[in-house]
């Protein structure tokens, strides 16, 4: 509450009535009512003015998935594949598909098998508890690794207790025979206090194939990336889903589910992600996360050029507090990453940490990704703004990618819904303009945008029925788009099929490993008073070396609202 008061006139009096004709009376008298002054419009705040947030568990458990995987492994069609073979589930997760007409979900599973006796993949699909529903399908592809066959892949490299075996970039390859079958290579790094040692092991014969120790050039020990936290290791595919209300007071203000990195949507992962976010009972956004991520270097050498990465791969940070859903943690401060002071690896717990930081409650993961460590965050104020945040960190082992110049380029997907799924408009603002007679004008087709700071460029979605507005602000340090980190902003219809833009490569070309968002803009489709999905990019250099007290390795937009009222049924 801000307290006002207004005493000029009687100072005015009692100077006239004094001989404050020299300044250092006039300090003397003046500069206590000055201070009086601003003391009585401090704003304070009391508890009521501070956000709060409860968060209840949503969707189907660990124990749901673990009965449904194994109900299905042990039907007749898939035992026919795995009998007599040595195999792993890699993977298991229940998933949502989405539906384009009402934007409905239908609830299934899936798991990846990899056998390693015959060098093949075995995937099974279903709907959960429903064995005539299941399909099964051989393929040769590579699933992505989990923490147990990391483990596994160490023990043969013959790590030791006190080394640390972590995924390397890219985490596995494939060795592929004349007759179309494979091997499954992985890339993993040994790292102890003194040294790091990159080794790739056959997976299917459980051989080491090749072991490079690497010493770090001076420009590596120098670059000052901490080293990666000793017997820890990631999360990924366990089940965790909650739904959050935050308050301030007795009033509502933000509703939304949110669901963990493990079990995000789109083929690699979207970090913590979003759905049905509503601000004071309206609509905002129908699904926000990030479902593409890569990495360009400089000067490669052994160092990518080209990477895609992943971000379903939760790792710890630090956060003490209370568990009140499977991966969702209540911190009693804010929680702390690797880029916050000591600016180290690991911590306390894996899932996304949630606080209150003044008044924003912040949902907060970090994820892993070989020797790249990110931050996946949404900051929720209590005027309505959203903010949704990247970061970018990294960890010090072998071959020290990481302390060679590269950019991160990465891309929200924002479903707005505007009050409803339909009749939403995004208008883009310029100044100085460039459409006369207005500032604003209308985006009519299916469009790729820049940035463009010197017009002081930014976007409003709207609905056309009710004039309810959000705009969405580009942040100071999202970057600049490149050859490579291609586009900073796409107006698209909604699809239900355009979650991610399918890309499954970890490491490869420009051309195989950057964004193909452009596919989408292929039928140049009408947007206006449309359902619109807005993608959004920011790119970061990332210099291992810069002071991290000085260089913020943050990005992400505002989302901020213009017109908004509370909805009446509330």
């Amino acid at each position: 509450m801000t307290k006002k008061v207004f005493l000029v006139s009687a100072f005015a009096w009692i100077a006239r009535s004094l001989p404050l004709q020299q300044p250092y009376f006039q300090l003397l008298f003046f500069a206590p009512i000055l201070l009086s002054l601003v003391a009585c419009n401090q704003i304070v705040l009391n508890n009521d003015d501070f956000p709060n947030v409860t968060i209840h568990a949503s969707g189907p458990s660990q124990a749901d998935l673990n009965e449904t995987v194994a109900q299905a492994l042990d039907l007749c069609q898939v035992r026919d594949f795995l009998n007599d073979t040595r195999y792993r589930v890699l993977s298991s997760a229940f998933r949502s598909e989405l539906h384009d007409r009402f934007k409905t979900t239908d609830q299934m599973y899936e798991a990846m098998v990899y056998d390693y006796t015959h060098g093949r993949t075995i995937t099974v699909n279903g709907i959960p508890f429903d064995p005539t529903t299941v399909s099964t399908v051989e393929t040769n592809i590579q699933p992505a690794h989990n923490a147990e066959e990391l483990a596994e892949a160490g023990c043969i490299a013959e790590a030791q207790s006190d080394e640390t075996v972590s995924s390397g970039m890219p985490p596995f390859i494939t060795r592929e025979f004349p007759d179309g079958t494979s091997h499954r290579i992985l890339n993993i790094a040994i790292t102890s206090d003194n040294s790091s040692r990159t080794v790739f092991v056959n997976m299917n014969n459980r051989t080491v194939e090749s072991e490079s120790p690497s010493g770090p050039s001076e420009k590596a020990l120098a670059c000052g990336a901490p080293q990666p936290a000793k017997n820890t290791t990631f999360i990924t595919g366990v089940p965790g889903t909650a739904n959050l209300v935050i308050r301030q007071g007795q009033n509502i203000l933000w509703t939304f589910q949110a669901i963990r990195p493990g079990v995000s949507s789109g083929r690699r992962g979207s970090g913590v992600e979003l759905r049905n976010v509503k601000y004071k009972g309206k609509t905002v956004l129908y699904q926000a996360h990030v479902p593409i991520l890569n990495v360009e270097y400089e000067n490669g050498g052994d160092c990518g050029p080209f990477y895609r990465d992943w971000q379903n791969h939760e790792w710890p940070l630090r956060c003490d507090g209370r568990d009140l859903a499977p991966g969702f943690r209540l911190c009693n401060s804010p929680a702390k990453s690797i880029l916050d002071p000591p600016y180290t690896d690991g911590g306390t717990f894996t899932g996304v940490a949630v606080y209150v930081d003044g008044l924003e409650v912040v949902l907060k993961a970090q994820l892993e990704a070989a020797w790249y460590r990110y931050v996946s965050e949404w900051r929720f104020h209590v005027d309505g703004t959203l903010r949704p945040r990247f970061g970018f960190g990294a960890v010090y082992e072998s071959p020290y990618c990481v302390c060679k110049v590269h950019h991160h380029h990465v891309y929200w997907r924002l479903d707005f819904d505007i009050e409803t799924a339909g009749n939403n408009l995004v208008r883009e603002f310029n100044n100085p303009l460039i459409i006369p007679p207005s500032n604003y004008h209308d985006k009519i087709y299916e469009i790729r945008r820049l940035r463009d700071p010197s017009r002081k460029r930014h976007w409003e979605i709207s609905n056309t029925r009710t004039g309810s507005t959000y705009s969405l602000i580009p942040g100071s340090n999202d970057g600049t788009s490149s050859g490579f980190g291609i586009g900073d902003l796409w107006v698209l219809k909604y699809h239900s099929n355009e979650i991610d833009d399918g890309v499954t490569i970890t490491k490869g070309e420009a051309a195989e490993t950057r964004e193909n968002i452009d596919q989408f803009l292929a039928n140049r489709e009408l947007v206006k008073d449309k359902d619109v999905v807005i993608w959004y990019a920011a790119h970061f250099r990332h210099d291992q070396s810069h002071d991290r007290s000085l260089v913020d390795h943050i990005v992400g937009p505002d989302i901020r609202p213009v017109r908004w009222r509370m909805s009446r049924a509330r």
